[in-house]
């Protein structure tokens, strides 16, 4: 009888207890948008040629001596080309937008 009383208790206690409902607002969850990343811009020297791609159009090909003299500037007209360039013996750094690389003519 006294585990009749006790699970009657419980019983009592776990229904008249008040159960707070809460209603659910809508909830927007924005995620961070993922960029678009350009592509690297490749740039390679062989046989008085300069090769470019993915540059973009109305940018500039700079080339500077290791002194930091600037020997050549060029308009990009295309996204990816060949630029021919009269270089001397020598090491240069060419630089297009961001990208910037040393090449060597032998």
């Amino acid at each position: 009888m006294r585990g009749f009383f006790s699970i009657l208790l419980i019983l009592f206690f776990i229904t008249s207890t008040p159960v707070n409902m809460f209603s659910a607002d809508r909830v927007s969850i924005s995620y961070p948008q993922k960029q678009q990343t350009k592509p690297e811009i490749e740039i390679s020297f062989v046989d008085n040629r300069i090769k470019i791609n993915n540059a973009t159009v109305g940018s500039k090909l700079e080339i500077y001596s290791v002194v930091g003299l600037k020997v050549l500037e060029v308009e990009i007209k295309y996204t990816s080309g060949e630029y021919p360039v009269n270089l001397s013996k020598g090491y240069y750094i060419v630089r297009v937008e961001e990208t910037v690389r040393k090449i060597v003519v032998r």
